[in-house]
């Protein structure tokens, strides 16, 4: 690995860690981070607010923060999220009881949505009061839940349900939040990486597989972005391979 190599991760490589969503102890809750359709319903009943599609991180994200200047950066890293991965699902905030979690599922909140992406009300703010950049750790999070939503619009997730369980579901939306981070780094070369992977280092174990487990595919990701300018099309099919021959 070369100096500007070594540089541009910035210490990402040793700092990743285990996963960027916990799990949740609310009745029908699911191993991981990503509930199936059938399972929605507790955490639908809990949703607070309204939801949003975010197609161009133009709209108006409900404010959770207190903080005007973060929601309105969410609300365009959402939109970012988006287009990058081709996929629009529905972002909203529920109760997470006292249990710290986001999620993922392919069920709709909105019309014309690829599934719902929910923060917990909960979570967000444990979020906030991460030392450095809570907009990134925030950021972090919704990067892994859409990577969840990429994997079922595009038929990654039967494949890696199958193949490997739970583990190589969530490798994949690791995967994909790296690949974010490597895609924001080429187009803003002080975009804060390390803070995205302090975030995820911060949360993690069971099914979410081990902290080196976790940092790899987050660096694969990053890498497959940011060395070998890969395109989504391209990241989708990298992403699916790297989790594979992670059985």
């Amino acid at each position: 690995m070369g100096v500007e190599r070594r540089t541009v991760l910035g210490g990402l490589l040793t700092v990743i860690g285990s996963a960027c969503c916990a799990r949740h102890a609310m009745a029908g809750s699911t191993d991981g981070c990503w509930v199936p359709a059938s399972q929605a319903q507790p955490y639908f009943n809990s949703v607070q607010g309204e939801a949003t599609a975010f197609a161009t991180g133009e709209e108006r994200l409900e404010p959770r923060s207190g903080n005007p200047d973060l929601d309105r950066a969410l609300a365009q890293a959402l939109g970012r999220l988006s287009t990058l991965f081709g996929v629009l699902p529905g972002f909203c905030y529920y109760d997470d009881g006292g249990s710290p979690n986001a999620l993922a599922t392919s069920r709709q909140l909105l019309e014309r949505s690829d599934g719902t992406v929910m923060m917990g009300l909960g979570f967000l703010r444990m979020l906030l009061d991460m030392p450095d950049r809570p907009d990134a750790s925030v950021v972090a999070v919704c990067a892994h839940e859409f990577g969840h939503i990429v994997s079922y619009k595009y038929g990654q997730y039967d494949t890696l349900k199958a193949r490997g369980g739970t583990y190589l579901v969530e490798q994949f939306a690791d995967y994909f939040a790296g690949y974010f981070a490597g895609s924001r780094k080429l187009e803003k070369p002080d975009y804060p990486a390390v803070v995205f992977a302090t975030t995820q280092q911060s949360f993690g174990g069971g099914s979410h597989g081990t902290g080196p487990q976790r940092g790899a595919a987050v660096q694969a990701g990053f890498m497959a972005a940011y060395q070998q300018r890969l395109n989504p099309v391209q990241a989708r099919d990298a992403g699916l391979a790297y989790c594979l021959a992670q059985r």
